[in-house]
């Protein structure tokens, strides 16, 4: 199963880009395309899940994680590593903005104040 969210993806208008900070009207859920990208459900013509894999990035980022160029690595494997690691990390960030956002829920925290009920 596939998790997909208009919700979530929709979030990202009017944020910032969670990787160079940039605020413009080219921020967009962009979606992990990392070295592990199959194990979170990329295949074939197919996105990852959107509530685990999706940063918000403006044009600029978006282009830049895509082809490698965010890694300061000349090794091709270390670049596709380093990449990797730092749009989930963007993830992670965007994941936090989601439940800051009162999009994504967890049934027993308050968004709010981060805490158990």
């Amino acid at each position: 199963m596939t998790i997909r969210s208009k919700a979530y993806l929709n979030g990202a208008e009017g944020q910032a880009c969670v990787h160079c900070g940039v605020r413009d009207d080219t921020v967009v859920g962009a979606h992990y395309q990392g070295i592990r990208a199959q194990l979170l459900g990329k295949g074939k013509g197919t996105k990852p899940h959107d509530i685990l894999c999706v940063a918000d990035l403006c044009a600029k980022c978006h282009s830049k994680f895509d082809s490698y160029e965010v890694s300061g690595y000349s090794d091709q494997y270390m670049k596709k590593v380093d990449a990797s690691e730092q749009f989930l990390w963007c993830c992670l960030v965007t994941a936090q903005r989601r439940f800051q956002q009162g999009i994504l829920t967890i049934k027993d925290v308050n968004p709010v104040e981060g805490r158990v009920k």
